[in-house]
């Protein structure tokens, strides 16, 4: 009878290490191919004209992709989930087209959120703010109330008082200097981050209180500057998804809280 000689350990294991191997190697070649594709795609998405991006639906896809994370990261915490913002904080909404500053095109919304408003860099867009004109005693009671009611009657509100309305104007355009940065007609300039006082939007809230407060006590909103803390495809990722999302471009959906 002969003996069967015992097959080694090196043979006996050698089918699973060699499918072991084959699979290390597939998996490394996926990784690779991806981080090639996700390398290319943000040179395009940096490469292209941010204005022009959501006209290109992969690139667009690709942009809300990156962006969702990163503003999950870092803004939902003051613009919220669902990118409504706060009239308690005077945290603007990010899903309508009313911009303080410029005119919200990706280009804007990417300077922004590069350097930030009112934030220690000297890029941030920090001409001006809202100062406390009651507090300061450059306007008394009355004439708050004599502004408030004339930027009522700007805004379309019928008021019986036509002469706490012409007092307002006095003081709007005389003494307040309010048209230094709303201009004349109180519609605002973008240039500055002045808004528009004779619509609807308010960004600390449109009540009487609320519009007091603003002028006796003033406004100072900051958004932080990200330059340093996201990469240039991340900014600019958000830049597009956040303009897709506030002009209904591109077939972006909006999110929801």
């Amino acid at each position: 009878m002969t003996d069967k000689k015992p097959k080694s350990p090196g043979r006996r294991f050698a089918g699973p290490l060699a499918w072991l191997a084959a699979a290390v190697v597939i998996l490394l070649v996926a990784a690779a191919a991806h981080y090639i594709q996700h390398k290319s795609m943000d040179a395009r998405l940096l490469k292209a004209d941010a204005d022009l991006t959501v006209n290109d639906a992969r690139l667009t896809n690709y942009a809300v992709a990156m962006a969702k994370p990163a503003y999950a990261h870092n803004c939902a915490s003051c613009h919220g989930a669902d990118m409504k913002g706060g009239v308690e904080r005077g945290v603007p909404d990010l899903t309508d087209a009313v911009w303080l500053f410029d005119n919200g095109t990706a280009a804007d919304i990417e300077r922004t959120i590069l350097y930030g408003i009112r934030a220690p860099n000297r890029k941030s867009r920090n001409i001006t703010d809202m100062p406390a004109m009651g507090r300061q005693g450059i306007m008394g009671p009355q004439d708050v109330a004599d502004v408030m009611t004339y930027l009522e009657s700007a805004g379309g509100k019928p008021i019986a008082d036509k002469e706490a309305v012409a007092r307002g104007r006095l003081v709007y355009s005389n003494k307040g200097v309010c048209y230094d940065c709303h201009f004349d007609d109180a519609k605002g300039n973008s240039g500055y981050g002045a808004p528009d006082l004779t619509d609807k939007e308010w960004v600390y809230g449109g009540s009487r209180q609320a519009i007091l407060s603003s002028i006796m006590n003033g406004r100072h909103g900051v958004c932080p500057a990200f330059f340093d803390k996201l990469t240039p495809a991340q900014v600019r990722a958000l830049a597009v998804y956040i303009y897709a999302i506030s002009h209904k471009a591109g077939g972006v959906a909006p999110p929801h809280a």
